[in-house]
């Protein structure tokens, strides 16, 4: 009784003073997450539960409901498309989710194949191969967003007249990175555990793509014997476009070229402490399950910047007191982005792309409760560090609080985010599996199935292979 006073006590004193959470699913939270984890936390790499650990590979996206009735379609990597293709992006782009209700926000990862290896009992190295790609827009009505996704064609976008709109801005990026995690165990003893980890990375191969302007006001016409289809019509259109390389197939030796593509540095800093030896197994010799009641972690992640002075970049900017755009000059501007919108919008002024782009750099804090063996309750919130205010180019992670009750043991991991992400009026509810070597998450189950709304969801599917330390494999 005593025992379960004290675990409720822990419970509630640790969510009155805010504990935290996780960005997207995965296995950030498991303890046998691994490499996974490492991206969240690097002092997960000291004193790991796996001898080794390979990373296969693992494909991450954020997603809607359409995304499975054009299955096939790549659509899951629209924002890493983007750089290096014109095809069919409008039609792409209209079956990936925003993962926040305002602002826009789209998502693409791959985790290359990667690998980490204990060096003792104490301390192990981890080598990562990533590239991830970001879509971000502000301040784009929902009746634009309406149009972009109703078509101008279909007879399905509402007319509307003389709404106001404002300053708004679309920003594509995407970059790859090389990195080396160190993770050391301090303290080691029953009832207490420090871990802390360091990543350094090198990002390459980076490419932005831009859109900043202002509206003073739109109308949406509707369609009419002449037109055919409905029209877009904008007044004082104030507009700059810029990119820091032409969209071109991708070329492996362009990506370590700081002439063609961005360049730059990044770290990652953390620490996990665990309280406790309450759940030790006496009837079996061999279970290596965690012990701790609490374990606390603090992390800060892609501390750094991406440098662009690339020869091939462009920027153009102008005015218009009166445009129209039909649904052709939509696909041309979706599909071929800055140099699409160059094409079709007279330039005033032509200037080069040069400047200097923060990584996505964000604090993440954690609480993981055991409530019973095997059973864990994971409070965290991921937050931007130290943001920069009106930088439309810096990349960044949403604010989010997540509550995760999860199951979880050597072979497998069941777990139920509940995540509150700052701009979304609704919580996301997600799930994650991960059994052997596959795992399976998303973040919002909603996303997918419900026709209406703004927001997709966050999904990942990963293969691995790992070998566990086990306190048999050294006593042999």
């Amino acid at each position: 009784m005593k025992k379960v006073k004290y675990i409720t006590a822990l419970l509630l004193s640790i969510y009155a003073v805010s504990a935290y959470s996780q960005q997207i699913p995965g296995l950030q939270s498991s303890n046998y997450g691994g490499l996974y984890r490492a991206t969240y936390n690097p002092s997960v790499i000291g004193g790991s539960k796996h001898k080794w650990q390979i990373n296969i590979g693992t494909l991450g996206g954020s997603i809607n409901y359409r995304y499975f009735v054009f299955l096939g379609k790549n659509s899951l990597l629209y924002p890493l498309l983007a750089s290096h293709s014109t095809k069919e992006l409008y039609g792409r782009s209209r079956t990936m989710g925003s993962l926040t209700e305002k602002p826009l926000y789209l998502v693409s990862e791959i985790r290359w194949p990667s690998a980490m290896f204990s060096i003792d009992d104490r301390q192990g190295v981890a080598l990562q191969f990533r590239t991830r790609g970001f879509v971000t827009g502000n301040n784009l009505p929902d009746p634009i967003r309406n149009m972009y996704f109703r078509r101008l064609d279909t007879g399905e976008t509402p007319p509307m007249s003389a709404q106001p709109w404002g300053q708004f801005n679309l920003v594509q990026q995407n970059f790859s990175e090389v990195s080396f995690t160190y993770g050391i165990q301090l303290l080691d003893t029953d009832a207490h555990k420090l871990r802390v980890g360091v990543t350094g990375k090198r990002v390459f191969g980076a490419r932005i793509g831009y859109i900043n302007a202002s509206v003073d006001q739109f109308s949406i016409s509707p369609e009419t014997a002449n037109t055919e289809m409905s029209e877009l019509h904008l007044s004082n259109f104030t507009y700059e476009s810029g990119y820091s390389r032409p969209t071109e197939k991708l070329k492996l030796g362009s990506l370590f070229d700081a002439d063609v593509s961005g360049t730059g540095w990044g770290y990652d800093l953390g620490v996990t402490y665990e309280l406790g030896k309450f759940w030790k197994n006496t009837t079996e010799q061999f279970d290596e399950n965690p012990q701790y009641i609490l374990r606390v972690g603090a992390s800060l992640t892609d501390v750094g910047n991406i440098r662009y002075k690339t020869t091939d970049s462009r920027v153009v900017s102008g005015f218009q007191e009166k445009y129209m755009m039909n649904q052709a000059a939509l696909e041309v501007i979706s599909d071929h982005g800055p140099q699409g919108f160059m094409e079709l919008l007279p330039a005033q002024t032509d200037t080069t792309f040069n400047t200097t782009v923060r990584l996505p750099q964000a604090l993440h804090l954690e609480a993981d409760i055991q409530l019973v063996k095997g059973f864990f309750l994971n409070l965290s919130q991921t937050k931007r560090y130290k943001p920069r205010n009106n930088e439309i180019f810096d990349i960044y992670q949403p604010d989010v609080f997540t509550i995760t009750p999860r199951f979880e043991d050597e072979d497998s991991d069941f777990a139920f985010p509940i995540s509150f992400i700052q701009g979304n009026k609704r919580p996301s509810i997600g799930a994650v599996a991960h059994f052997g070597p596959v795992f399976l998450g998303f973040s919002n189950i909603n996303g997918l199935i419900k026709k209406t709304g703004a927001r997709g969801s966050m999904v990942y599917l990963g293969f691995t292979a790992w070998k566990l330390n086990r306190t048999k494999d050294k006593k042999q």
